[in-house]
């Protein structure tokens, strides 16, 4: 029988290793050309990707995080509903605390084209941990549990959401794709080991 803690150190290991690639290098292998191919192939940033980007401070983080903790709630009981409080309390509390582990500076605008003037540092994205957290999160429950309308539908919503997400921040300049794709995977990681452990399938 597989021990139940084995997926959370599977969990530490891939956010150990993707710490370390982050924290030796300014930004990934392919970053500038797959960054400039995203801006180039998409439409204008300031009215799609700054709208999904603002989805993540204060006031609208507000609203998703009620409507995360509902539809959590709706899809696995209050199982579902600590998932999403515990996940979204340690994003509020730490994430952004996070940054300084890394140090990873935010996309020049000498290599693509920045929005405005991002301040801080680039990885762990913060927005994305937050859309990880929320919409990331909602996927992931409704994978687990059983097959209903709804669930299918948050699965592909949230899945959506969190997509359109990374790519709103590359749009914007304001993070380079591999701190989108990491950030996600590290806290994907992390849902999905807890997930299993509190939330066993049906």
């Amino acid at each position: 029988m597989t021990s139940p803690f084995l997926p959370f150190a599977l969990a530490a290991i891939v956010s150990v290793l993707i710490g370390v690639g982050v924290a030796m290098e300014p930004y990934s292998a392919g970053d500038v050309t797959i960054a400039r191919a995203l801006q180039s192939a998409l439409p204008d940033a300031e009215w799609w990707a700054t709208p999904i980007s603002r989805l993540a401070p204060a006031p609208a983080n507000y609203y998703v995080m009620g409507l995360t903790a509902l539809l959590a709630f709706a899809l696995a009981g209050f199982r579902g509903l600590l998932l999403a409080v515990a996940f979204i309390a340690l994003e509020q509390w730490g994430a952004e605390s996070t940054k300084v582990w890394f140090s990873r500076l935010r996309p020049s605008p000498d290599l693509i084209a920045v929005v405005g003037t991002p301040r801080g540092f680039a990885f762990p994205s913060t927005t994305i941990t937050f859309f990880a957290v929320t919409f990331g999160l909602l996927a992931v429950i409704a994978a687990r549990v059983k097959q209903t309308p709804l669930a299918t539908g948050v699965l592909v919503t949230g899945s959506l959401m969190l997509a359109l997400g990374c790519l709103a921040r590359v749009a914007l300049g304001a993070h380079w794709p591999s701190d989108v794709i990491l950030t996600s995977v590290i806290c994907l990681s992390w849902l999905w080991a807890t997930a299993r452990l509190v939330l066993p399938r049906r």
